[in-house]
């Protein structure tokens, strides 16, 4: 591909950042405006709806990565098809929430929740049906225009969500937004794509993309209830203001969906490109390669600086009531430093469907067992420790799979040195930050400054002294030229 994967990602990255930048108020209001009861409410709600929102649909969404680029004659049919396809399973989601709810009044014990289910149905419908809008113009090499996309909804949802927090002072107001903001997206999605592609399917192509998807649809039946479980456990387990402090726990910054998700979407892009040129699997791996490097460049030093930070970031951004989920908070940032693989763009790019499948009933498996021991042995806690662990065993199963898939012995699968000097970056600069946020007398705004900048400043100047700066981010912020050249090869050991 004529450029780096972090050069393609940036309408997406810009577009993800200006999204996070416009929805990040959200969770730091509700949780000041409501009280800890309604806001744990409110992500148990948020908990049933993005589960059936990311399952529900069975990877149909997501095949058109593998399909548009490589049948674009009859992308328009792949993208209709699964438009009409999103809009049946919203509607069916919706039906299957409001029959739940005697499991949820069983599970959750929370009559507010309970009340309110009506609208948890409405948003999660308008959710899954909107959903297509973004996915299909990525795989169309519409890249900008779903950029635009995805700030205007995202902004648009954020913005519902915090007015409603505003006006009604109560959690219903936050539905009510969430369910304005979402019915806008779906109907927006359904126009453009039905003005743009038109509305006719093909009943032969719906069935290989079913048979596409299905099996990776199967796997996220897993994979989601997985990725969930231990949230599930702790709000079963605790009153639903513990599990808010839980929630404020796992709650991540947004930066890292900015990077991860355009990453590894265009990763599989490109690798589909390179299937496509007939090129051997093996060349896929530098491709692979540049993707971890430019995703650990980040997700290395932020999870340490989210460690040494922590003590005062989180009472700053949710209030010092709480302070309680600090131990929780650090031990979370161990899921960025996992975030750094995206192992899951090669499995999709590879059809690896089967295997996918049997992964993942594993690792529910395994997250079954270790949760349910760590939550007995050290409360919330230990539930996110045995989560962490399970999903730590399946990212080496996947390693291995990918060193298979591109031929290479796994010791190459890895650009080993080069992440181990991100390491060492990142040790170096831990010190400097933790002096510089403790020994400050301020305001705890200044003190996050003088931690983020004196970290930054280690980090990036060892970086750069030893010259360990990848290519892509040295040439991300650099203006573009018209005919510019192929960016220089990224740094692969």
């Amino acid at each position: 591909m004529p450029d780096s994967i972090l050069a393609r990602a940036r309408p997406l990255m810009a577009a993800r950042l200006a999204g996070a930048a416009l929805t990040f108020a959200v969770p730091l209001v509700l949780a000041r405006v409501l009280v800890p009861a309604s806001y744990g409410t409110f992500k148990q709600a948020w908990l049933l709806s993005q589960t059936l929102a990311l399952v529900l649909p069975l990877g149909l969404t997501q095949s058109l990565y593998y399909f548009v680029p490589r049948d674009p004659a009859r992308r328009d049919r792949y993208v209709a098809q699964t438009a009409w396809a999103l809009l049946a399973v919203g509607a069916a989601s919706a039906v299957l929430l409001l029959l739940a709810r005697p499991w949820v009044a069983a599970h959750f014990e929370n009559p507010e929740l309970t009340r309110n289910l009506p609208w948890v149905a409405a948003f999660t419908a308008f959710t899954v049906a909107g959903a297509p809008l973004d996915v299909a113009w990525n795989a169309t090499g519409r890249i900008g225009a779903a950029a635009l996309a995805r700030v205007a909804t995202e902004g648009g949802r954020g913005a519902a969500m915090v007015a409603g927090a505003l006006l009604w002072r109560s959690v219903e107001g936050v539905f009510a937004g969430i369910a304005l903001a979402t019915a806008a997206r779906a109907a927006l999605s359904l126009w453009l794509l039905a003005r743009r592609h038109g509305l006719r399917g093909d009943l032969a192509l719906l069935r290989r993309q079913v048979a596409y998807a299905l099996p990776f649809g199967l796997a996220f039946v897993l994979i989601v209830p997985q990725q969930q479980w231990h949230q599930y456990a702790v709000a079963a387990a605790v009153s639903a203001a513990a599990f808010a402090v839980y929630s404020v726990g796992t709650f991540q910054l947004p930066v890292v969906d900015v990077l991860y998700t355009p990453v590894s979407e265009l990763l599989q892009i490109g690798l589909a490109e390179h299937e496509g040129a007939g090129r051997p699997p093996r060349a896929g791996l530098a491709l692979f390669h540049e993707a971890v490097l430019q995703l650990s460049f980040a997700f290395v030093p932020l999870a340490g600086l989210l460690a040494v930070a922590a003590p005062v970031l989180v009472p700053f951004l949710f209030s010092p009531r709480y302070a309680a989920a600090v131990p929780i908070f650090r031990l979370a940032t161990g899921s960025v430093l996992l975030a750094a693989l995206p192992l899951d763009g090669v499995m999709r790019a590879r059809a690896q469907n089967r295997f996918m499948l049997a992964l993942s009933a594993g690792k529910l498996g395994a997250t079954a067992a270790l949760v349910a021991g760590g939550l007995a042995l050290l409360g919330p806690i230990g539930a996110l420790a045995g989560w962490t662990a399970a999903e730590a065993a399946a990212r080496a199963a996947m390693l291995v799979r990918t060193a298979q898939l591109f031929e290479a012995p796994l010791r190459q699968a890895l650009p080993v040195r080069a992440l181990a000097r991100q390491a060492a970056a990142t040790a170096v600069a831990a010190p400097a930050a933790w002096v510089a946020l403790n020994a400050l007398a301020a305001p705890p705004f200044f003190r996050l400054a003088a931690c983020g900048l004196a970290f930054a400043a280690a980090y990036l100047g060892v970086s750069w002294a030893f010259g360990w700066l990848p290519a892509g981010w040295v040439s991300l912020f650099r203006a573009r030229r018209a005919g510019r050249t192929p960016a220089a090869p990224p740094e692969s050991a």
